[in-house]
C-alpha cells in the first residue's frame, strides 16, 4: 500500500512559500499527499500538480477550504544504466567502492609527505577519511585518496573508463603540496595531454600519462564532468555534491546544475597500467620524446595485431579448404625443390670434369726501392662532431667534483643529492650511446668513452638511494644559503643541449 503524507496549508497565499513544490518533488512515485488549503489557490495547484509529474486523486470542498489528494506517477525517463567491466575497479588503491550504478565517483586530495603512508583507508588522516566515507555513504560508485599526478590519475582513469555510469569525479580536499595533483586533474579534464604525454596546462612538476593508452584518456575526458571543489573539508558539502549528482531533474549545486544523465553511451573500456616507467617523476624532459615514441610505437603495433584479429573471421569449412589447398602447395614446392636440386648437383659435377689443369705459376723477380722518408702528420684537428661530444664532457669533473663535497642529505627546492647524481649518470649513459653509434674516429671515440668511463665510476660512488625529505619529517638542519644552492648551479652547467643534427640547420 502506497505511503500518504498529510500537509496544511491553510492560510497561506502561495503554494512555493508553503514548500508544496519541494514535497511533490521529494514524493515517491505511487505515494500520495493529501493536502489542506485555501480555494483561491486551487488553479494553482493544479497546474503544480501537472508540472510536477503528479495527478490529482480527490478534489473535496469543505466549505472554508478545500482538500485534494495528489499521487507521484512512475515516472517516464528511462536511465539507462549498464554494467561495468568484469574485472572492474581493474586497478587497485586506496578507495572504497559502493554502489557501481552510481553516476559519479569522489576523489579526494591527500597532502601528505609522498610515500609515507602506508595505502590502506584506515591509515591516512582522520578529517581526509570522513571525507572517502561520507561519499560512500551518500551513494557514490567510488571513493578514495589520490596523492600523485601521474600514476595516482593512471589509476582513476582506468578505474572510471571500466564503468560507463560514472558521469562525474567531485574533486575534493586540500590540493597535494608540491605535485599540484588536483589542478593536474582540472587540467587533463579541460586540456588532455600533448604529443609528449604530458598534460596540458597543469603546473604539477611531472604530469605524464605514460602507462595508460590515448585513447582510455580521450574517452575518460568525454565520460566525466569535473565537479571542481579543491580545497573543500566539510563531509556536508560532498555529501551534497554527490546526492545532486544522481537526482533525475536538474538540481542546484552551487555554480553547477547537476542530475543523472544516464550511462556514457560506449562500451566499457578495461584498462590496467602498463607500467612501462614506474618512477615517472625521475624522468627527464629529453628523454621523454624518445620513450613516448616507444610507447605510441607499442600501442600502434598492439591496434593493428587487434584489427587483424577482428577482420579475420572464416567459417570452419573455409579454414579447412584453405588448409587443404596450401597443403597441396606445399607438396608442388617440395618437388620443384628436389628437382632444381638434382639439377644443380649435375652441373657441379660437369663443372669439375671439365676444369683445365693449372700451370705451375713461375717465380717473379722482385726489385725492392728504398721508400721514402716517413713525414710523421700533423695531429688532425677536432671535427665538427667530435668538438661537439667535447664540450659535453668538459662540465663534468667540475659537476662531480662540487656534488662529492655536498652533505648526502642536502636538498634545495626538490633538488637532492641522489637526484643529482641519477641525472647526471642517466645522461652520461646517453652520451655514451651517442657516442658508439656516431661516425668519428676509433681513437676519438675510445678516447671519449674512457673519460665518460671515469666520470661514472665517480657519479656511482655518491650517494644514488633518494630518501625522505629531512623537511618534511621535521629533521631538517640546512638552511637556505646552503650549499646545495651551490650545486644547484653547477648541475646547470650539464644541460642538454640540441642535437648535433639540429644544430647544423
Amino acid at each position: 500500500m502506497s505511503a500518504v503524507e498529510l500537509l496544511n496549508i491553510r492560510g497561506s497565499c502561495c503554494l512555493e512559500t508553503a514548500g508544496v513544490r519541494q514535497h511533490l518533488e521529494d514524493l515517491m512515485p505511487g505515494n500520495t499527499l493529501k493536502i489542506f488549503f485555501d480555494p483561491p489557490l486551487r488553479q494553482n495547484m493544479e497546474n503544480l500538480a501537472a508540472e510536477e509529474n503528479c495527478e490529482i486523486l480527490h478534489l473535496a470542498d469543505e466549505g472554508e477550504s478545500l482538500t485534494t489528494t495528489i499521487r507521484k506517477k512512475a515516472s517516464t525517463t528511462k536511465m539507462l544504466k549498464v554494467s561495468p567491466v568484469a574485472d572492474y575497479p581493474t586497478e587497485e588503491g586506496c578507495f572504497l567502492r559502493g554502489n557501481h550504478y552510481s553516476p559519479l565517483a569522489v576523489v579526494v586530495l591527500l597532502n601528505a609527505p609522498y610515500g609515507t603512508m602506508p595505502p590502506e583507508v584506515k591509515s591516512i588522516p582522520s578529517e581526509v577519511d570522513k571525507l572517502v566515507r561520507s561519499a560512500i555513504e551518500t551513494g557514490a560508485a567510488l571513493s578514495g585518496t589520490l596523492q600523485t599526478e601521474n600514476i595516482g590519475i593512471e589509476k582513476v582513469v582506468c578505474n572510471i573508463v571500466g564503468n560507463p555510469n560514472i558521469r562525474y569525479i567531485v574533486l575534493c580536499g586540500v590540493d597535494v603540496e608540491g605535485h599540484h595533483t588536483g589542478d593536474a586533474v582540472r587540467a587533463l579534464v579541460e586540456n588532455g595531454i600533448n604529443e609528449r604525454r604530458t598534460i596540458v596546462g597543469s603546473t604539477a612538476v611531472t604530469p605524464y600519462l605514460l602507462n595508460v593508452p590515448r585513447k582510455a584518456i580521450e574517452r575518460f575526458r568525454k565520460q566525466v564532468r569535473l565537479i571542481n571543489l579543491i580545497g573543500e573539508m566539510n563531509p556536508e558539502v560532498i555529501s551534497k555534491a554527490v546526492w545532486s549528482c544522481y537526482q533525475e531533474k536538474p538540481t542546484p549545486f552551487l555554480n553547477y546544475m547537476l542530475s543523472d544523465p544516464g550511462a556514457y553511451p560506449e562500451k566499457p573500456i578495461s584498462c590496467r597500467l602498463s607500467w612501462r616507467v614506474k618512477q615517472p617523476e625521475s624522468i627527464e624532459k629529453w628523454e621523454l620524446e624518445d620513450l613516448v615514441k616507444g610507447i605510441e610505437g607499442e600501442e600502434k603495433a598492439a591496434s593493428i595485431s587487434r584489427k587483424k584479429e577482428v577482420m579475420i573471421k572464416v567459417s570452419e569449412p573455409e579454414v579447412a579448404a584453405i588448409a587443404s589447398h596450401l597443403s597441396r602447395i606445399a607438396e608442388e614446392l617440395s618437388q620443384i625443390a628436389k628437382i632444381l636440386l638434382g639439377e644443380a648437383e649435375a652441373k657441379a659435377i660437369a663443372l669439375v670434369k671439365e676444369a683445365p689443369v693449372m700451370e705451375e705459376a713461375k717465380p717473379v723477380c722482385v726489385v725492392k726501392e728504398e721508400a721514402p722518408a716517413v713525414v710523421a702528420p700533423a695531429v688532425a684537428e677536432l671535427t665538427e662532431e667530435e668538438l661537439y661530444f667535447h664540450n659535453q664532457l668538459r662540465a663534468y669533473p667540475g659537476v662531480l667534483a662540487g656534488l662529492s663535497a655536498c652533505d648526502k642529505d642536502i636538498c634545495h627546492n626538490g633538488l637532492s643529492l641522489p637526484v643529482a647524481v641519477n641525472s647526471i649518470i642517466k645522461k652520461l649513459s646517453k652520451l655514451r650511446k651517442d657516442i658508439e653509434a656516431s661516425s668519428i674516429s676509433e681513437q676519438r671515440r675510445a678516447e671519449f668513452l674512457a673519460r665518460i668511463d671515469g666520470f661514472l665510476e665517480a657519479a656511482e660512488r655518491l650517494p644514488t638511494e633518494p630518501g625522505p625529505c629531512q623537511k618534511t619529517l621535521g629533521n631538517c638542519t640546512i638552511g637556505k644559503g646552503c650549499l646545495a644552492t651551490g650545486a644547484a648551479d653547477l648541475l646547470k652547467q650539464v644541460t642538454e643541449p640540441a642535437s648535433l643534427t639540429k644544430s647544423r640547420r
